[in-house]
């Protein structure tokens, strides 16, 4: 038979856990905050979401209207689509909708455009040739290489 001493330093454990395990109390700051627990903007899916470049190999894309168009990318159902900075591209790709992206051949139309721009679709074309992935970082897609960022994607539209 046990006696009520030996029971003691059980139920101490027993309320020491149950207190340990209890949810903490958020902070006034944390509670009066609007929006504190508002859950986080979706992200744009991969697909069907028309992205507007921001950056490539480290540098900011800046495009002056209407002289400049805005570098897209538009991925639906294996086509990729889109405006490489002086002409219109398309060609294929694969995905597993989860981390891997790889680009096909990209054609392009033949428009002749200034040198600048010209350089800017060079090297997209070229990048996008060596994508090998994908994440997200907030509402960005970030094309990867081996892991590593080659090309910073805004969402534009939802289709």
């Amino acid at each position: 038979m046990f006696k009520l001493a030996s029971l003691i330093p059980l139920a101490a454990i027993v309320a020491i856990t149950a207190g340990c395990a209890q949810t903490p109390v958020r902070s006034d700051a944390a509670a009066a905050a609007p929006g504190a627990t508002s859950p986080a903007k979706p992200v744009p899916k991969l697909t069907g979401t028309q992205w507007k470049l921001k950056e490539l190999k480290g540098k900011q894309v800046v495009r002056k209207a209407p002289e400049q168009r805005e570098v897209t990318l538009l991925l639906a159902e294996g086509r990729a689509s889109g405006n490489s900075g002086c002409n219109q591209m398309m060609g294929g790709y694969t995905s597993d909708g989860v981390s891997t992206l790889n680009f096909g051949q990209l054609a392009g139309t033949m428009m002749m455009c200034q040198p600048q721009d010209m350089d800017l679709e060079r090297l997209l074309l070229t990048t996008l040739g060596e994508v090998n992935g994908y994440r997200y970082a907030d509402q960005e897609l970030l094309l990867l290489k081996d892991g590593v960022p080659v090309a910073r994607y805004e969402a534009l539209t939802v289709k």
